[in-house]
This record gives C-alpha cells, structure tokens and sequence, in this order.
C-alpha cells in the first residue's frame, strides 16, 4: 500500500447519464388493513472468529463470496419501542428537519466542532434505527468487532475508544491496547487528510473533530489500523493503514452503536478506503421497511453492489474543486402527482455551486424526505386535490401535533384507498413511490385508523433531501466509479 502522505483529498468524480422509462401515470390502490411483510430468512453470520490474526496472513488474500455481518439492535431502537407509532413518527420528522438544517448549514463545506468549541466485494447488513442504520465490521489485530451507524452525510469511520470521557453508552469500546497494529497518527500531511474544519490540533498526536445533524459530537486522535472483511466462504481479508478516529470525547445520540461508518463521497469514507482491495469504488443498500425491526438489510460493496435487472440512475452534480463536501448531490428536476407534473420552478431545487447554498441530496441518515418549500406546498396541493377526487368519501384530519405530517385522513372502515402516484423525476430517471413509501399508516387506541403523506417540509430554503423513508425496498446503488445513483423496486429480503 502507499504512503498515507499520497491519499487524495480530492475524489474525481465521472458523471454518466442513462436514459429511464417514462412516467407512469397508473394510480396506486393501497389496502389500509395492516399489511405484513415477509420475515427475512436467517443470514450466516461470518466472523473473523477469536484467533489471533496477523496482517501479513492475510493481506494478499483476496475474497470471493462477499461479506456478511450479524447486526445488534441499538438501545435506541429499545427506547422508541416504548413510543406510540404517533410519538415514533413525530421524533423522526423532528430529526429529519434537525438533519436538513446541519447538513445543508455551510453546504458544500466540512462541518466543524470548532464554532461550538472553539477486484472483489463484499456485504455486511444495516439494521434500522431511529432514522439511521447500523452496520458490523471488525478492526484491530486480534479483531475487535464493533456496531456502528453508517451515514452517506459524513466520510470519517470512528468508534469510542476505552479512554473516552465523556462517552456515550455503548455495548463495546475500542481498545487500543490490545491491538498490535493501531497507531495514533502525528502532525503532517496525514493529519491534513482531515482537512481544516475537522482538525483541531497535534499536540503531539493528530485531533479530529466532528459534529452531526442532532449536535451528537466526537473529538479524539486521528489513527490508523487494519480492519478485516470476511466472505462467506470464511477467507479473510485485510485493509491495513485504515484510517479512523478513535475517539475520545463523544456527546449526543449515539447509545446503542460503537461509532459511526462514514459512507460520504470523499477520500476517507468506507467506500473509498477499501475500495483498493475492490477495485471498485461502488456500494448499494436495500433498506426493509422500520417496522420489520427483526429483519435485516444488505449493504453490499464493490461490483456485487451493482443490483440485478434494469436500474434507474441519476448522474451526481459534478463539483468545483473548491467545494469540498461529503454530500451525494443529484438534480432533481420536477415532481408529478398522479401522473400530471407539477411544473416547480428549477430554483426550487438548484444547487448554487458559488454560494454553496441549495440542491438535493440523497441520505440515508434522514427519514423523511425534506422539500423545499414553494415545492413542498405544490405537492400537497395537488396531493390533496388527488386523493380526495378518488376517495369521495375520505375525510381529512388534523394530526400535525401528534405526527409532524401534515396531510392526514382518517381511514376506518376503508378497505382500500386509492392514492395519487407519486413520482420525481430526477435528471435522467424517474423515482416512482409505491404506497407504501408515500404513505404512513397509524391505529389509535380505540382502533381507529389513519393514513398521512410521509412527506415534510424542508426548514431550509432551496434545500431538499430525498430520505429513506422513501427509499425503503429499493435497491440504491451509490456508483462513485461512474459517479451516479441508481435504485430499483427489490425484495430486500431476498438479496
């Protein structure tokens, strides 16, 4: 492997544009009797196991089957667990603005601690949680094996680290102690991958810095290390000079994870660092619905990430070297409800690459897709217009307090409601909503039922994001090597 001076910051970035097939213009009837879902079936669980691995055993190895992990359900699953289905939805809108907000504060730029301060594949799985999805991966020799949130907003891998004070509650912390190839990186051009906004100081190790869209934060030493991927057919590989923060003053909602996996578009995401041992810089996801909090879902990396079957795709907004983000911008170009386009303005969703204010991201990190706001009303104009020319009967309700979304009908009695399809229409490629992902479906306590738009309205002006929430049961393929997105409809189940 190279020296860690000669790891670019800068990620070249090719956009490729593929043609999709035109809108269809079918509503979608949806039964509002609970639907289920079926259970996914049993994954082998692939660990490194508890022999002492060493480096040089392994590094030349290559895999062969990919890679999968068995995933641990967070605490914060637990709490909300504890929560109404009203309550679960309202904190997750709540954290869904937060998110829109931090992320598209200073766009284009790193966010910093410092204001508040001073040739093969292979597969792991992410299990949902408030909004966010964890994944397994192991790291240090002998192998620790950790869970960690993977976000696409952010690039840096870090884990709470044993000296950590404060620390968050976690059921493991890294040690670097035990580990024979961990070391905590000095001053130098290593310490510069962080970049200006991340880096705090070397005094005499390197010091990160880091904060997220709920103000969790993590402060610690910048390190490298070897971390291990594993296939089904149990070979074992290595990435030695991994890098990652070990860290050592960790606030906010983390409880329940180890760290975070960074799976942004820059140099020190997940992606990009083992994408060496992959020859391929490419990952997809497939996410199963909030509810099926038993099952999992594959995160697939290198070429097996590419889905099965035709794939819609979207190429990313190539940047200016100047602006420096982690952020998978996409054009989006209108909206259309029940197959009638809305004509929004393009300054509703433009990026504007000078300010670096505005634009559309997908994330897997925010919940519920985020509108812009003169875009925003237009969909649920028309949304309310649609559904109620198809449903005569249906009658709206005023659940904003309870659940955060804004256009609500109570449902009981219904066998079916027929919903107004949903579909954006993004550069090149249209993303076509099912019911399912257009809609949220609630039950009192007296058993009355009610359907809501699963939409929100962004806090920030001429910013979007495309949640996952909506992307639940799709396919997404993150494609940096052909710099695009792509999704199709998958049984997630099933990959």
């Amino acid at each position: 492997m190279g020296a860690l001076a000669k790891i670019s910051i800068v990620l070249l970035l090719l956009v490729q544009a593929y043609s999709c097939a035109a809108l269809r213009n079918q509503q979608t009837a949806w039964v509002t009797k609970h639907l289920h879902r079926r259970k996914s079936m049993e994954t082998q669980t692939n660990r490194v196991g508890k022999r002492k691995l060493l480096a040089e055993e392994t590094t030349e190895k290559t895999l062969s089957n990919g890679w999968r992990a068995t995933l641990i359900r967070s605490s914060r699953k637990v709490v909300t667990e504890k929560l109404t289905s009203f309550e679960k939805t309202l904190q997750d809108v709540e954290m869904s603005k937060k998110r829109t907000m931090f992320l598209f504060k200073g766009s284009g730029k790193a966010k910093t601690l410092r204001k508040l301060l001073g040739q093969e594949e292979f597969e792991s799985e992410v299990e949902a949680t408030p909004g966010e999805y964890s994944m397994e991966f192991s790291i240090g020799t002998p192998p620790q094996n950790f869970v960690a949130i993977a976000d696409t907003g952010s690039d840096l891998v870090w884990l709470q680290c044993v000296q950590c004070n404060p620390c968050f509650n976690s059921s493991a912390k890294f040690d670097p102690s035990l580990s024979s190839t961990y070391q905590a990186l000095g001053c130098g051009p290593s310490c510069d991958v962080l970049g200006p906004d991340n880096q705090l100081a070397c005094t005499p190790s390197c010091q990160y810095s880091y904060g997220y869209g709920d103000n969790s934060t993590t402060i610690g030493n910048f390190s490298v290390e070897t971390i291990w991927l594993t296939d089904g057919a149990g070979d074992t590989v290595s990435v030695a000079n991994f890098l990652f923060g070990c860290g050592l003053e960790n606030t906010g909602l983390f409880d329940g994870t180890n760290g975070l996996v960074g799976l942004g578009r820059g140099p020190l995401s997940f992606p990009s660092q083992i994408s060496q041992i992959l020859n391929s810089n490419k990952f997809s996801y497939c996410l199963l619905t909030s509810s099926d909090v038993t099952d999992k879902s594959p995160i697939l990396f290198g070429e097996t990430a590419v889905p099965d079957g035709l794939i819609r795709s979207t190429p990313l907004l190539p940047l200016p070297a100047h602006f420096i983000t982690s952020f998978y911008y996409v054009s989006l170009v209108d909206i259309s409800v029940g197959g009638s386009p809305l004509s929004i303005p393009s300054t509703s969703f433009q990026l504007n690459v000078t300010t670096e204010q505005g634009g559309v991201l997908f994330d897997s990190g925010t919940t519920y897709t985020t509108l812009e706001s003169s875009a925003y009303q237009l969909v649920i104009g028309a949304f309310k217009r649609g559904i109620e020319t198809l449903n005569p009967s249906i009658s709206p309700v005023d659940l904003l307090d309870l659940t955060g979304l804004e256009v609500c009908y109570g449902v009981t009695g219904f066998d079916t409601v027929v919903i107004p399809a949903l579909t954006f229409h993004f550069d090149s490629a249209d993303f076509d909503l099912p019911a399912d992902n257009t809609m949220e479906k609630f039950t009192d306590e007296s058993s009355n039922n009610f359907i809501c738009l699963a939409l929100t309205e962004s806090p920030v002006a001429s910013s979007s994001i495309f949640g996952n929430r909506q992307q639940q049961n799709f396919q997404v393929l993150y494609d940096l090597d052909n710099g695009s997105i792509g999704w199709v409809p998958a049984d997630c189940a099933s990959i």
